[in-house]
């Protein structure tokens, strides 16, 4: 007998076990899925939300933020693996409630919420006073009236059958293609933008020209069906769009071009960054410190995720009305260790430039202050002159009036720290007016403030670039009563060089007082400004060993200690002043040569950004007689640069390497640091370096081919020295005499040539002339007695007499003189 099921009992355990799985699934974690599609003018991203879960999608100023009430999965990978246009850098932030996306500043963004879908599309860029076009097929012809299309439905504008084929009608969503939509964030990513766009008809066939135009029929509009949700929304935008068409001229027919079909559709500018906006530097350091700061600590201990972020800024932001620098840099550090929000970070970037501002740190070219340009906030004029003052002082002018303004309501501490910059500044440049409203803010707001002397020692600066000495000694005096401070020690050194300037001390007074002050700097800020001066009295009284041990010392002291950029700048001075010294010595010293093997690596260190220190050194060991250390300089600098700099380098080694014999080294020089984009003068004297490489290296031929077209008395005295080489005696004769004839003062090497020339071409007259004029132009060098050697003695067959021996005695002495000068190389 078979046994008989109990049905109630399957479907009551069914129901059960139904039952008992609920919580477990609505115990399980919160996932997220998502997809990411681009098309031509917009990007989509379709997330897949949980039943019941509400998604907050929020545009900030250059990221997408999608925010959900708990904490979810979130598909960073898979979204990260997807390449778009318009989407990139998904993180997730707030401990998992929010998921963040770069996008392009000012971008347009709309979401929707269908069903379980969140679909956010991220279009192009706005462009100002520009109306997107209507699409061509909405154009009314000649024959349909704009009032007659305003009162037809979307649905009757379909063709007829006589006229068109018939467009094909879209099925009504059913339920169960409703929920596969829902559950297929794939296919919604790839499909048409929220508002749907009406598409346009093909290009009309063209027809045969007939001998009376006929007229077209009227082009039919093509609906495509949209879903019911947005039905209203179409037809509304539709109806608009015919509205605004009763204001335009009827088309022309479809066979006549459109007058502005071939012109070029404007692109969109992509927009920067977020202007800077105003900073209320007074909130931020707050009216008690101890106060303000225990608060912003306070805050900062209960914070997570975003509110942890933005407690850190503020705590950034009061160090830096504060100017308390080392605590707001470590801040900053701290906020980019908890992943921040893109405005955050833009937030946090803008606080760095401006502590960076502070330290005078860092290129002006990589701060926001820069870069963006000032808009109406007078914060980022202020800032923007901070940080363009130490290195382009005009750029930073143009701004002082609105950032002086705006100092008046910023904090003492930190008002202090900005005006000093641009003081300085403006004591460099030297720029008496800026100068001027500078220190006049200073005495109204800082007077009791600045009690260290800065002052005092600002207005002596200022009466001195006033021309009234008298005036900024007094003020000197003043700031050096102070017995601390750095600006009191600043204002002892400047005394003491503006007295040696006057007169009323020499340099052994000027040295032994800055000696007598030299234990008083130890520890000071001053210290390195002030041994700078007295190496400064060293190099100028002829003591080049004891100011290279200065410089060294500098080096040594100050180089890897937080002053140390400081110390590179004033031994930038000492150093300029102990080459200023040995350029005016004679060569054949060793100075240079011990400033290169003991101090080279500091030189390099204290060098500017063109490398003058280098290359001067480079210059005084060449002319000494160091040729390898010389053109060992010169091969770094030119190794470790490009463009039009490397080919400059690349002159100055090769003409190293000719002077020191090395032609053909100098030539792989020249063809490796050679460029396209260089100026016509550096173009010139690397050809002129070319074909003096390739005479001293023997290729005569290919030297004058090089210096064919290339004008100029260099080029014509190697144009002539190649002639000479190549034996072409008569022609090397008339290339000297056009170096030699219009010169009053020739060089004596053109001189010693053209007589040599003009005796092996067999000419004694002219070296007979050359001898009486140019003689005595030979004397004290190489060539002394040539001359006089090469000149014939007179013809005539009558004896000798007493003179005729006298001058061939002295013509054999002086041919003696000059084989033994040419062969001790003199």
């Amino acid at each position: 007998m078979k046994r008989r099921t109990d049905t109630g009992t399957t479907v009551a355990s069914t129901l059960l076990l139904v039952i008992l799985a609920v919580p477990a699934a609505a115990q399980a974690a919160v996932t997220v899925k998502g997809q990411l599609g681009d098309h031509a003018e917009f990007s989509r991203l379709a997330l897949s939300l949980p039943e019941g879960v509400e998604a907050e999608a929020v545009a900030e100023a250059c990221a997408l933020r999608v925010t959900l009430p708990k904490r979810a999965n979130w598909p960073v990978a898979t979204l990260n693996g997807i390449w778009s246009t318009r989407l990139s850098g998904f993180q997730v932030t707030e401990d998992g409630r929010s998921l963040t996306a770069d996008i392009a500043c000012g971008a347009r963004v709309t979401a929707l919420r269908e069903r379980r879908v969140l679909i956010v599309d991220i279009g192009a860029l706005p462009v100002p006073a520009r109306k997107p076009p209507v699409p061509a097929g909405l154009l009314p012809s000649d024959e349909t009236p704009a009032e007659a299309l305003e009162d037809t439905p979307v649905s009757a504008a379909a063709p007829t059958a006589g006229d068109a084929p018939q467009a094909v009608t879209a099925p009504a969503p059913s339920t169960f293609g409703e929920i596969a939509d829902a559950l297929n964030p794939v296919r919604t990513a790839q499909a048409q933008p929220i508002p749907p766009a009406l598409p346009t008809l093909p290009p009309p066939i063209k027809l045969a020209p007939l001998p009376a135009p006929v007229p077209l029929p009227p082009v039919p509009v093509l609906v495509k069906a949209t879903p019911p949700s947005l039905d209203t929304e179409i037809r509304s935008s539709v109806e608009q769009t015919l509205r605004q068409l009763e204001t335009m001229p009827a088309a022309k027919p479809a066979g006549t071009p459109h007058p502005q079909a071939n012109q070029p559709v404007a692109q969109p500018v992509p927009q920067g960054p977020p202007p800077i906006g105003p900073m209320d530097v007074a909130a931020w350091a707050g009216e008690d410190f101890v106060q303000t700061r225990d608060r912003l600590q306070q805050a900062l201990n209960g914070a997570q995720g975003r509110a942890r972020v933005d407690a850190f800024i503020a705590l950034a932001r009061f160090a830096l009305a504060r100017a308390l620098e080392e605590e707001g840099r470590a801040t900053l550090e701290a906020a980019a260790s908890q992943s921040p929000a893109p405005d955050q970070r833009y937030s946090l970037r803008i606080l760095g430039d401006a502590f960076r501002a502070l330290d005078r740190a860092g290129t002006p070219e990589d701060s926001l202050f820069v870069t963006i340009p000032p808009a109406a906030s007078p914060d980022h004029h202020v800032w923007r002159s901070a940080t363009l003052a130490p290195t382009r002082w005009e750029a930073a002018r143009e701004g002082l009036p609105i950032a002086l303004k705006r100092l008046l309501d910023y904090p003492a501490e930190l008002r202090s720290r900005l005006l000093t910059i641009l003081a300085e500044a403006a004591v460099a440049a030297p720029d008496v007016n800026a100068l001027n409203l500078i220190v006049l803010e200073m005495i109204t707001v800082d007077a009791k403030g600045m009690a260290d002397g800065r002052l005092d020692y600002f207005r002596g600066r200022l009466a001195e670039l006033r021309n009234t000495p008298d005036a900024a000694l007094d003020q000197y005096r003043k700031a050096a009563a102070i017995t601390h401070g750095p600006f009191a020690r600043r204002a002892e050194v400047r005394g003491i060089e503006l007295r040696r300037t006057l007169g009323s001390l020499d340099e052994d007074g000027a040295i032994a007082e800055l000696e007598a002050l030299r234990f008083a700097w130890r520890g000071d800020d001053v210290e390195t400004d002030a041994l700078a001066a007295l190496g400064n009295a060293y190099a100028r009284q002829g003591r080049t060993d004891a100011a290279l041990d200065l410089f060294g010392l500098l080096g040594r002291r100050f180089g890897a200690t937080a002053r140390g950029r400081d110390a590179l700048v004033a031994g930038r001075g000492l150093l300029a002043a102990v080459l200023d010294q040995l350029e005016r010595a004679k060569p054949g010293g060793l100075y240079a040569l011990a400033l290169q093997a003991r101090h080279g690596r500091l030189v390099g260190l204290a060098d500017d950004g063109d490398a003058t220190l280098r290359r001067r050194l480079a210059a005084l060991l060449a002319r000494d007689g160091y040729s390898v250390e010389a053109t060992r300089i010169l091969h770094a600098l030119t190794e470790d640069s490009s463009g039009a700099r490397r080919a400059e380098l690349g002159a100055l080694l090769a003409r190293a390497l000719i002077e020191s014999g090395h032609e053909t080294e100098a030539l792989e020089v020249l063809n490796r640091t050679g460029d396209s984009g260089l100026d016509a003068g550096l173009a010139e004297r690397r050809a002129l370096l070319r074909a003096d490489a390739l005479l001293g290296d023997g290729d005569t031929m290919r030297a004058l081919d090089a210096l064919r077209g290339l004008p100029g008395a260099a080029a014509a005295r190697l144009r002539a020295r190649g002639l000479f080489e190549a034996g072409e005696w008569p022609a090397a004769r008339t290339a000297f005499a056009e170096l030699v004839d219009p010169v009053p003062d020739p060089a004596a090497e053109d001189v010693a040539l053209y007589g040599l020339s003009a005796y092996l071409a067999g000419d004694p007259d002219t070296v007979r002339g050359l001898a009486g004029r140019q003689g005595a132009r030979l004397a004290g060098t190489r060539w002394a007695g040539l001359l006089d050697t090469l000149t014939p003695p007179p013809t005539g067959d009558r004896p000798l007499d007493g003179d005729e021996v006298t001058r061939q005695l002295a013509a054999a002495d002086a041919l003696d003189r000059l084989a033994r000068g040419w062969r001790s190389g003199r």
